[in-house]
């Protein structure tokens, strides 16, 4: 007889998966051996009791995701934790209620364990089915935590969650154990927040979705202005070179003269008062922005160009290294904006208050890998790289870290992205490369 209920208690504990599958999808991650173990030995040694510890499924798998990223908000762990148990309970229900019927049974057919099994199945197929027509995208969840209005709503969504949860255990535990027939109330209450619940997640994505095409838009027109002073700044080159051109001519014509005299002392006053003027004209830092005609991408060019401008307005010496044909970055390019603008901003800013302003800017590709490089002159002797990261850390004040700690998110968004950060002499370098996936 024991034997019997262990193996009964097994077949019922199937929904243990499930959560597990549920929410290795929603945060994004591969489960480790080890988790799937603690995870459902702490769900089975839970089960032994029953409403008044049913909190401790969140934060087991709260805890999870909170080892897993320490820098993430508590309303996105308690999401991760609380979203796997509603929807698992949600779908499991919704076919309980109102498929089984169909078929000619009842919700009490769930104590058939076969049943059971082919129910939880069918809430794994349910949901990933949802999530394949919604095109909802939990990752984004990430930045949608760091936007004010859209992390209040994840906070509404986390309570409704545990509340709906605790609730549906709650009614569920009063007719098993009570006797109190209100399946009328849990049919009800299941429907009302499946609603509200796909509602929300659809409101959230597509607020997110819009914010994401705003910036598109704006990064678009951006790009044509950064464009426009870019061509403005290459005519302008174009004109100086071609003022140069006439005036090395007339400059050959008058060495030809003295060579023709064989006047030394002319030929010396032409070099000493021309030539010499002419080489810090031909190597001037200004002809480096030519060099962006290697990328191929003309919104990445466009920022470097424009990013050049600024540098150079503010008295910045600027080296650009592009000696190849180049294009973008395997990850999405309004990202990479994103991420090019705030080293180069950082750079400008920090260069400024340098001894001597000096920024240098490399893209190349090594081993098929995407890399960039900026290095910037600073005023400390030694920036602290194990801090820079953290959020609001900046040697500029409290609230000027937030760029930095964007790139660290991008970072945990995209496997393929790593970031080297060094700081010595003066110099502060960070290295970005990106793998390329394809290979």
């Amino acid at each position: 007889m024991i034997n019997a209920y262990l193996i009964d208690y097994i077949l019922e504990a199937f929904y243990y998966p499930v959560i597990m599958i549920i929410y290795a999808n929603v945060r994004g991650v591969k489960l480790k051996l080890w988790e799937i173990i603690v995870i459902s030995l702490s769900f089975l040694i839970i089960d032994f009791t029953w409403f008044y510890t049913i909190i401790l499924r969140f934060c087991i798998l709260a805890y999870l995701s909170y080892e897993r990223d320490k820098e993430l908000p508590l309303s996105l762990h308690i999401f991760y934790a609380s979203f796997p148990w509603v929807t698992e309970s949600v779908f499991k229900r919704l076919v309980g209620f109102f498929i089984l019927p169909i078929f000619g049974l009842e919700y009490t057919a769930l104590d058939n364990k076969l049943i059971y099994i082919v129910v939880e199945a069918s809430a794994v197929f349910l949901y990933f089915t949802l999530l394949k027509l919604s095109k909802i995208n939990f990752q984004t969840f990430i930045e949608l935590s760091e936007i004010k209005n859209l992390r209040k709503k994840l906070v509404f969504t986390d309570i409704t969650m545990m509340f709906y949860y605790v609730l549906i255990e709650f009614l569920t535990g009063m007719e098993v154990y009570g006797g109190v027939n209100n399946l009328i109330y849990r049919q009800w209450l299941v429907v009302i927040y499946f609603i509200f619940f796909i509602l929300m997640l659809f409101y959230m994505n597509r607020s997110y979705q819009n914010r994401l095409e705003k910036e598109i838009a704006s990064a678009r027109e951006q790009e044509l202005r950064y464009l426009s002073a870019y061509s403005k700044k290459v005519e302008g080159l174009y004109e100086e070179l071609r003022a140069f051109r006439h005036d090395y001519a007339n400059i050959l014509v008058s060495l030809k003269e003295g060579i023709d005299r064989k006047d030394i002392g002319m030929i010396q006053k032409i070099y000493e008062s021309v030539l010499e003027d002419s080489s810090g004209f031909i190597q001037s830092s200004k002809f480096n922005i030519g060099r962006l005609a290697n990328i191929k991408d003309d919104a990445i060019k466009s920022l470097l160009s424009a990013k050049f401008l600024e540098a150079e307005a503010n008295h910045i010496e600027v080296d650009l290294e592009v000696k190849e044909k180049i294009g973008a970055p395997d990850i999405p390019l309004l990202d990479y904006i994103r991420l090019l603008a705030i080293l180069c901003d950082n750079a400008i800013e920090a260069a400024l208050e340098a001894e001597h302003p000096a920024i240098t800017i490399a893209c190349f590709y090594q081993d098929d890998d995407y890399v960039l490089i900026v290095d910037n002159t600073t005023k400390e002797e030694r920036v602290p790289v194990d801090l820079i990261y953290q959020k609001d850390y900046s040697s500029k004040g409290h609230g000027r870290g937030i760029g930095l700690t964007t790139i660290h998110q991008m970072m945990r968004k995209y496997p393929n992205l790593t970031v080297e950060t060094d700081s010595v002499a003066h110099h502060f370098c960070q290295t970005i490369r990106i793998k390329n996936t394809l290979n």
